[in-house]
């Protein structure tokens, strides 16, 4: 697999379907019939058998197999996010088959409410990603592609129950995959539910007054994934796709728990919430075609229409009835949507050069509403256009260099912000913004194993609506004024392949200009504190290196790991970067022990991490073990044991908000 993600999984442990079941249409740096010579190893790829053998549920869990990824937990939010190299969730936009799916006010997308039963494979782009998908790939970008059935009748049903080291049962998933093939038609549908009760804190945390201890409070969730796909491929040279994408979702919001309430120490943006969530939903639907041009050509473009739409209640006490006291209220509502399209352009016009033109149009729609007490309705709209040019020049048989731009748009916009303080409306106007991006890359392929990259990249990232206008009710700052983000790369890198083994190396390093990060403010600042607001902080560095390899002694076992550094270093030396662990390791290993029988496990570390600027909050350094076991009676029948976090460690992602202690696994599941 690209980028030498070396997760690895047993033959019998592709549960989902081969590789060649990629959505073609849905990737991003391939668009006609060749494959850009420095996507091998400007990316990282984990495919669907490596997150089915891992029990990678959701998409946050899925992309903590890739090097250089942390998982994030926006805590008061109950939000999965990640950080890339130091980079956030806002700087590195997802993607579903090149389409982009986020919450447009805010530019996050909570990563644990995305199941990835549909999935065929996940491709991470870093600090050289392709300009081609799009604008504000600051950091990097994640594209997430869904299956494409290869026969003409698939199947796949799963289902699973994990229990708490009391072996009560705390969460039930379950999933149906269907799909197939007939001449020219092919046709997908995928259904999965998960339905959780909480989880159970580890037996040494010690109490507090928001959190007893044993079942973390307040932490239920439901999840539900629909999605479908049609396609038309009526000769070689021509296929067409409509596809759609549904997630319903319902999820509570465990308080804080952490020090401030032990050391009756007031810390920096802290403050004991009690949230819900009633509804948190996403839907897309989006259509892709490829079209021949003439014998050097493909045209490929992408119409879509994604949608948001959540409600928040903020309650006065951990009885969660009533809704009196200032920080309370009732319908926190967000009614989003985005549509747009792209199109991208290839020509090849002889075996050393290939030219790709891409051009992206999206309009950010927020609308906001609350009932208790009663706020006016909040309408913002926000236009994005983006064109790039990407050209692969191979100089020599084994010598490639690909030199691309990019120009991002947003026109200037008069929008009604509402300041919490008086209650009332103020306009404010906002100026045209531009960019420029470039990009160049050189790749050297040494011989039939082994590949040098080296490249260097300027990305830009527009502030999101959220980050310029937002009151956070009542407790963050607005600032209108605040200056894109740009950032600039650096990488060198070498991947080599063997036989039973492939390792490679990374070394990177990005300069941000005007970072965008929550400065903590005094309580006098705002009308609900703890107070924040986003400011430019000025200059950012992140630099580090990745290290991943791979060996399997014989064909039975196969070993695995990676090695993330990253050091994150602002300019100004009395604000922390937050939420960014500077180490994190990962091994595995993968026994077909018997023909019948296959032991997975593996065991990850990560350095300890500052939650707030001050530094006044530290989530600490924690290991984590998971192990599972999978026999397989006959061909198509799986049953599986597992057990997540063996040693009950207590740890967290942000400090105060605590995450799972042992849990066990049972999974049945069958394939046709």
């Amino acid at each position: 697999m690209a980028g030498a993600l070396l997760i690895a999984a047993w033959p019998a442990a592709a549960q989902n379907a081969p590789p060649d079941s990629a959505f073609g249409l849905g990737t991003v740096e391939v668009i006609g019939k060749r494959e850009a010579a420095a996507t091998a190893v400007t990316t990282d790829t984990v495919d669907a058998s490596t997150l089915s053998a891992k029990h990678r549920d959701d998409l946050a869990e899925a992309l903590d197999l890739i090097p250089g990824v942390a998982i994030q937990n926006l805590g008061q939010r109950r939000e999965r996010l990640i950080s890339l190299r130091g980079f956030s969730s806002r700087q590195v936009p997802l993607y579903i088959d090149g389409v982009p799916v986020y919450v447009p006010y805010d530019g996050n997308v909570d990563l644990a409410r995305f199941g990835v039963d549909y999935v065929s494979e996940i491709v991470v782009g870093k600090g050289l990603a392709s300009l081609l998908y799009g604008p504000n790939i600051l950091g990097g970008a994640i594209n997430v592609v869904s299956r494409k059935p290869t026969q003409p009748f698939e199947a796949f049903a799963r289902l699973a129950n994990e229990a708490d080291d009391r072996l009560d049962s705390i969460e039930r998933r379950a999933s149906l995959s269907l799909g197939g093939t007939s001449g020219v038609w092919y046709g997908t549908f995928s259904a999965s539910y998960a339905d959780s009760d909480g989880y159970r804190l580890p037996d040494d945390f010690v109490p507090v007054a928001a959190e007893n201890g044993a079942a973390r409070e307040n932490a239920a969730s439901h999840d539900s994934v629909i999605t479908a796909k049609i396609g038309f491929v009526p000769n070689d040279d021509n296929e067409f796709a409509l596809s759609y994408y549904r997630q319903d979702g319902e999820k509570r919001d465990p308080p804080y728990a952490g020090s401030y309430l032990r050391t009756n120490t007031r810390l920096d943006g802290v403050q004991v919430r009690y949230w819900t969530w009633p509804y948190w939903d996403k839907e897309s639907v989006y259509f892709v075609a490829r079209n021949a041009v003439g014998s050097q050509g493909t045209l490929r473009w992408r119409l879509f229409h994604d949608s948001f739409r959540n409600a928040l209640e903020s309650f006065d006490d951990a009885t969660y009835m009533t809704q009196t006291r200032p920080y309370a209220f009732h319908g926190s509502n967000y009614n989003d949507y985005t549509y747009g399209g792209s199109a991208d352009f290839e020509w090849s016009w002889n075996a050393a050069h290939t030219t790709r033109l891409a051009a992206h149009y999206r309009q950010d729609v927020h609308r906001e509403s609350q009932t208790a007490p009663a706020l006016p309705l909040q309408r913002f709209e926000i236009p994005t256009y983006d064109v790039a040019i990407e050209h692969e020049w191979q100089l020599a048989p084994n010598f490639t260099l690909t030199p691309s731009y990019s120009h991002m748009i947003q026109p200037d916009r008069t929008v009604q912000v509402y300041n919490t303080n008086v209650r009332a409306y103020s306009p404010v106007a906002t100026d045209k913004s531009t960019a420029d991006n470039a990009q160049l890359v050189g790749t050297y392929k040494l011989d039939e194993g082994g590949s040098f990259l080296a490249g260097v990249s300027r990305k830009t990232r527009f502030p999101t609506i959220k980050e310029r206008f937002s009151g956070g009710l009542g407790s963050a700052v607005p600032n209108p004024g605040l200056d894109p983000e740009t950032a600039t790369h650096y990488e060198v890198g070498y991947e080599q392949k063997g036989a039973r083994w492939d390792a490679k190396i990374a070394l990177f390093q990005a300069r941000l200009h005007d970072a965008i990060q929550a400065v903590t403010l005094p309580a006098t600042a705002c009308a609900a504190p703890p107070c924040t607001q986003l400011r430019n902080i000025g200059r950012q560095r992140n630099r580090g290196v990745e290290l991943s390899g791979g060996w399997a002694p014989f064909t039975a076992l196969q070993l695995s790991g990676q090695i993330t550094i990253v050091d994150v270093d602002l300019s100004d030396p009395t604000i922390h970067a937050t939420n960014v662990p500077e180490y994190k390791y990962l091994l595995s290993g993968d026994w077909q022990f018997l023909p019948q029988w296959r032991w997975s496990v593996d065991a990850q570390h990560e350095s300890k991490r500052f939650s707030n600027s001050t530094g006044t909050r530290i989530a600490d350094a924690f290991t984590l073990v998971n192990s599972f076991v999978r026999f397989t009676p006959i061909e198509r029948l799986g049953i599986e044991i597992g057990v997540r976090n063996l040693t009950g460690e207590l740890y967290a992602y942000e400090e105060g908000f605590f995450e799972a202690g042992r849990t066990w696994l049972g999974q049945l599941d069958y394939r046709f």
